[in-house]
Formats: structure tokens, C-alpha cells, sequence
């Protein structure tokens, strides 16, 4: 790799290396009884002394596999037999460390299932290195979340990362697609694999309390100064809007300068597990960055 990018590549191990810790710290605050919107400013909150968030944390659970995050008036809890989705990204000056993992709630019901989504993961990577054509990555999730008993949900995907940009461009399916599209050395990863007890597929099932900035306008300068186009919280907007924080959301969406993210639901209520790492790709293999 060309030595110029040396100093792109630390600012994303280090943003890996907080991710990764974030990741873990927020794993181990989840208990019975606690509330969503306290574990994720808790997680946010170590983020933010040490980096700076490239999303808002979700906290995706049972059915919902993606793409929530508590509101500012959540009275969600967590319950026994819960299985939870943590998600968390962290950007050091726009380069992005993208990470989750699930764990269950005092039980060991879908320990099988979370195991699933893990080993998905685990021998993805053993796979990728420079030249890898994205079909065999999305075989290998399927046939190992197959392994299990499980379906891979076939319409949420991994994705490249660049700076500033969580999606850019490149989709890793977690299953086999036909797809001849290589990967090469230097790109920037994310792989994904969601299993599930369902059928395979998430819908929209409402707001998901997630929003990012659809077109530039003066109108929502201060967001765009703040956030980037990185995905930001409604949560977040109450430091810049206070009271009014709704009534310029529904202004801004009226608009078509922001747009809301919605939460996704497997469509047969089944349990969602998800495991997830960034990694860079190498000439002989790749580095996993968180």
C-alpha cells in the first residue's frame, strides 16, 4: 500500500480500536431492567470522550435487526430473554470503525443463533484478501448461517466504507449472488452477516429515531456543521434545538432536506442475530480493524 495512506489507515485503526472497546463497554452494561436510551448516552458518552460518533448507537432487539435508536422519551427496558443487536460506529476525522455483536438477556435460548451470525463472520474473514470476488464472501455467510439451521437476511448487506461515507458504494451480500466484483487491497469493509429464525427478509416498520441530511441547504447548516452527512439521532438535535427539536425535524422532512431512516423488521417477527467487524483489505488476507 502506497505510503502516503499510511496516516488514512492509522486514523481508521484507531477509530477500529475505540469502536471495538465501545463495543465491549456497551455489551457489559446491558442488564434486566435497564433502560435503552441510558445504555446507549452511556456508550456514547465513552465515545465521544475519545473519539466522535459516525452513527447513532442502535440497539436493535428480538425482531427489529437494524436501524433504531432510543428517542429522547423512550421508556423502553430491557427484558429477560431479550436478544440484543448493538451497533456502534466511531469516526476519527471522517474515517469509520463499523462494529456489532448480540448477546441474550439472561438465557441461553438462541445461543445457537447468535453463534451463527459469529461464525458467519469469523470465516468470512479467514476468506477475504486482495482479488476476492464478492459472491464467495456471500456464499460462505450462507452456507454457514445454513449450517445451523438458519436463513442470512438477504436484503441487508455489509458495505464499503470511505471517509465520511458509512455506505460507499460496495454491498457485500450475505448470501450467494452471482456477483464476479472483486474486492482489492486498500479498500475499507465492513461484513455484516444477519441470521435469523424468519424468513430472510426485513420491512419498514416505522421511525426508527435515525435521520441524515438528504440535500444541502442554510436552512440546516448547523446539522450539516455538526453531523457531516454522517446518520445522526434526533436525540442529538435537542443541543442545538431544545423544544423546537420535532417541529424543525417534521419542517426539514416536509422539505426533503433530511431523511429518516426506518427501522427494520424481520417480516415474519422472527429473532435477529448480527455480527459485524471492519476490516482492510490485503494482498495476502486482511486486517480487522475492530
Amino acid at each position: 500500500m502506497a505510503s502516503q495512506d499510511n496516516e488514512k489507515y492509522e486514523k481508521y485503526r484507531e477509530a477500529g480500536k475505540v469502536a471495538k472497546n465501545a463495543l465491549r463497554y456497551g455489551l457489559s452494561i446491558i442488564k434486566e431492567g435497564k433502560s435503552y436510551r441510558e445504555v446507549v448516552e452511556e456508550i456514547e458518552r465513552y465515545i465521544r470522550e475519545r473519539a466522535n460518533l459516525a452513527f447513532p448507537v442502535n440497539i436493535s432487539v428480538n425482531s427489529i435487526a437494524a436501524h433504531f435508536t432510543p428517542s429522547i422519551n423512550d421508556k423502553n427496558y430491557f427484558k429477560k430473554g431479550d436478544v440484543v443487536k448493538i451497533d456502534v460506529g466511531v469516526h476519527v476525522d471522517g474515517y469509520i470503525g463499523d462494529t456489532a455483536r448480540t448477546i441474550e438477556i439472561g438465557s441461553s435460548n438462541y445461543k445457537k443463533l447468535i453463534e451463527s451470525a459469529e461464525k458467519a463472520l469469523e470465516e468470512a474473514i479467514k476468506i477475504i484478501r486482495d482479488g476476492i470476488k464478492i459472491e464467495e464472501i456471500g456464499k460462505k455467510i450462507e452456507e454457514v448461517i445454513k449450517k445451523y439451521g438458519y436463513k442470512p437476511i438477504k436484503n441487508l448487506q455489509g458495505h464499503s466504507l470511505e471517509r465520511y461515507k458509512l455506505h460507499a458504494g460496495i454491498s457485500i451480500p450475505n448470501y450467494y449472488t452471482r456477483n464476479p466484483k472483486t474486492l482489492k487491497e486498500g479498500q475499507v469493509i465492513a461484513i455484516e452477516p444477519f441470521s435469523t429464525t424468519g424468513e430472510g427478509i426485513v420491512i419498514d416498520n416505522g421511525l426508527g429515531n435515525i435521520y441524515r441530511i438528504a440535500k444541502a441547504s442554510p436552512m440546516i447548516q448547523q446539522i450539516k456543521n455538526k453531523f457531516n452527512y454522517l446518520p445522526f439521532a434526533d436525540r442529538w438535535l435537542y443541543r442545538i434545538y431544545g423544544n423546537k427539536t420535532h417541529t424543525k425535524l417534521s419542517l426539514f422532512m416536509k422539505k426533503g432536506l433530511i431523511y429518516p431512516y426506518f427501522k427494520l423488521v424481520e417480516i415474519k417477527k422472527g429473532v435477529v442475530a448480527q455480527a459485524e467487524h471492519t476490516i482492510l483489505i490485503k494482498s495476502d488476507g486482511c486486517e480487522v480493524l475492530t
